[in-house]
């Protein structure tokens, strides 16, 4: 006569932490012991692989934390693990972002006698676009009218729409002491003419 021993299983996701036919098994098994048909073998069997799960559930958690303790203690940024287009994916995958949206792309950010600027597209005010498109012109740094020095899109989209403005190139020497190479300012310089 089969045994009418119950097994409490936790209510965590078997089906991630078991291989298919130790699932199918458990839920066979489960399923024995809801209706109380369940032999006391097949009771420690229950047992057994509920056991295995938490096991595994235990050591993916451990090394979940493993890993955020690195990452905290080396201060390593999701921009240094995945690349935008991965975050992008990531972020519209879990309904963060619309998937159907266009990414939008903040404009230029600038700054002159401690007066922030947007460079939107609208014309800058006369009293930072003269200093600006003077500097610019005559061969000199911008460095120092860009708020975004750290947003590499940002700042080559500045320089984009100065060339483009103008239609001077700015220097390489001066283009490395923003941290920008002349792909990125032509690869804005693209998004503008689309």
């Amino acid at each position: 006569m089969p045994a009418r021993r119950r097994v409490h299983s936790d209510a965590f996701p078997m089906a991630k932490l078991l291989s298919d036919n130790e699932f199918l098994r458990f839920t066979e098994l489960q399923q024995k012991q809801a209706n109380f048909t369940i032999t006391a073998d097949e009771a420690d069997e229950l047992r057994d692989i509920v056991a295995r799960a938490q096991k595994k559930r235990d050591d993916r958690s451990a090394a979940m934390q493993a890993i955020e303790t690195y990452i905290a203690q080396f201060d390593i940024t999701p921009d240094e693990l995945f690349s935008a287009e991965q975050i992008g994916d990531a972020a519209r995958t879990f309904g963060l972002i619309p998937a159907a949206k266009k990414e939008r792309t903040l404009p230029p950010q600038l700054t002159h006698n401690g007066k922030p600027y947007q460079w939107t597209s609208r014309a800058l005010p006369d009293d930072i676009r003269v200093p600006l498109f003077e500097a610019f012109t005559s061969g000199q740094s911008v460095k120092s009218f860009i708020a975004t020095l750290k947003d590499t899109s940002r700042c080559a989209l500045t320089i984009a729409r100065l060339e483009k403005e103008t239609g001077n190139t700015y220097d390489e020497a001066l283009l490395g002491e923003l941290s920008l190479s002349r792909a990125q300012v032509d690869e804005a310089l693209a998004r503008l003419a689309a």
